[in-house]
């Protein structure tokens, strides 16, 4: 989760009203290369099982992947008593939703329910993405996380059209973060997460990318920073305009929000 906690640092960093840092490159490893920023699921490619990933699909939940033990069973003690406090608080943006509240248990092994969307946890559901560093996201055409890399973008470069999930609503209004951050999105054709580790073709020109973005915020080309974009870049390296097929899940009406136990796949056709 490099990428998703490299955000998450820049989001507390903000908040926080220290300086900020020059740039934030978004990577999984550590930059913003396919960053997990959306613990809640609740955006179509997590589940689209059509996507050429490894990822998982998480519908099934975390308590599958751990075995019943002495030790499982006090940290679920405590796990319950920092949930309820979580849930009952009444403090800053609402970061709880009835969806959390699931019959199947815990969703996330990173985090309980009713963390799910805690800004610092889940970035993508923070009250405001304005006035961050400049941002470099990258994700690839076959993964996961596309979709919520895709609804980040535009929150951060629009953050007075993308406000966020409904149980927020209003809280856009009152934040002092409303301006606009200089974002670069790119997603790269047939890829999947963090392509950049096998030596695809494409592989080089990702790596080409970062460099001159980095390049750019540090000041070392001594030129400004171009406007907020938002690419395709083809197996050949060429980069085009985002397709109209991505876009669609800025319609998305249930952000933030924890699909049920039925939605174990969903189609672009729902959008």
């Amino acid at each position: 989760a490099g990428g998703g906690l490299s955000l998450a640092l820049g989001l507390a960093i903000r908040d926080a009203g220290l300086p900020s840092c020059a740039g934030i490159i978004g990577l999984c490893c550590g930059t913003l290369q396919s960053p997990w920023v959306d613990l809640t699921a609740s955006l179509p490619s997590i589940l689209d099982d059509g996507c050429a990933d490894y990822i998982p699909n998480v519908t099934g939940g975390a308590a599958s992947f751990y075995a019943e033990s002495q030790a499982s069973k006090e940290y679920k003690g405590k796990d319950a008593a920092l949930a309820a406090k979580i849930k009952n608080q009444n403090l800053g943006p609402k970061i709880w939703h009835d969806s959390f509240d699931r019959p199947e248990g815990r969703l996330q092994l990173y985090v309980n329910n009713e963390g799910l969307a805690i800004p610092y946890v889940s970035p993508m559901l923070a009250e405001s993405l304005g006035n961050l560093p400049p941002l470099l996201l990258v994700a690839g055409d076959e993964e996961r996380l596309r979709d919520e890399t895709i609804y980040f973008a535009y929150r951060s470069a629009e953050p007075t059209k993308y406000k966020g999930p409904s149980y927020n609503a209003g809280k856009f209004e009152k934040s002092q973060f409303q301006t606009p951050t200089n974002t670069t999105f790119e997603i790269y054709e047939e890829m999947p997460h963090v392509f950049q580790f096998v030596d695809y073709a494409c592989t080089t020109k990702s790596y080409e990318r970062m460099s001159e973005f980095i390049n750019r915020v540090t000041n070392i080309l001594n030129e400004p920073l171009p406007p907020s974009s938002f690419n395709y870049i083809n197996i050949k390296g060429e980069l085009n305009p985002l397709n109209e097929r991505h876009k669609k899940v800025l319609n998305w009406e249930k952000i933030g929000i924890v699909p049920n136990s039925a939605a174990l796949s969903l189609r672009d056709d729902e959008l």
